[in-house]
């Protein structure tokens, strides 16, 4: 028995340590954690209040003609705000404040198209070196937009 003290202190250092976790951690989770699953379930409301940013490309269409050839091409499923700016920087309350900024660089539509190994061989792929001769830094704003159209491009 008296060698045995050691175990009731290291049992007790284990017992106090796990009070301790138990008691920090009660305070540092949210009541609502795991309400809707593994996050906090208040963000859901959170999130509900923040402003509306983006929007369907049906918005797009009520102003922009470009829109009906953007839906019978073969980029109809991306969102405009792919590559566009989202919505809420162009139109507020149904009134423009600004236009639209268009992002022309080379580096967002290699986002999608630069050949990867993951990508189903059927999707277009390219290289930028191989496509336009060109290494893909140098490739200077605009350059795809040449041969393509964006809206409904042909590869």
């Amino acid at each position: 028995m008296r060698h045995t003290k050691h175990y009731w202190r290291a049992a007790f250092l284990v017992i106090l340590g796990l009070v301790a976790f138990f008691s920090f951690r009660a305070l540092l989770i949210p009541e609502s954690f795991g309400k809707f699953g593994y996050y906090r379930g208040d963000n859901v409301e959170e999130q509900m209040s923040l402003p509306v940013s983006f929007s369907k490309n049906e918005a797009c269409a009520d102003c922009h003609e470009v829109a009906a050839i953007h839906e019978s091409g073969k980029h109809k499923t991306v969102q405009c705000q792919n590559c566009h700016a989202p919505l809420a920087v162009h139109v507020v309350e149904g009134e423009m404040v600004e236009l639209m900024p268009i992002d022309r660089s080379p580096k967002l539509c290699l986002r999608c198209h630069r050949k990867l190994p993951s990508r189903p061989q059927d999707f277009p792929q390219i290289v930028a070196q191989d496509h336009t001769g060109e290494f893909e830094q140098n490739l200077k704003s605009g350059a795809c937009l040449e041969c393509h159209q964006p809206h409904s491009p042909s590869l």
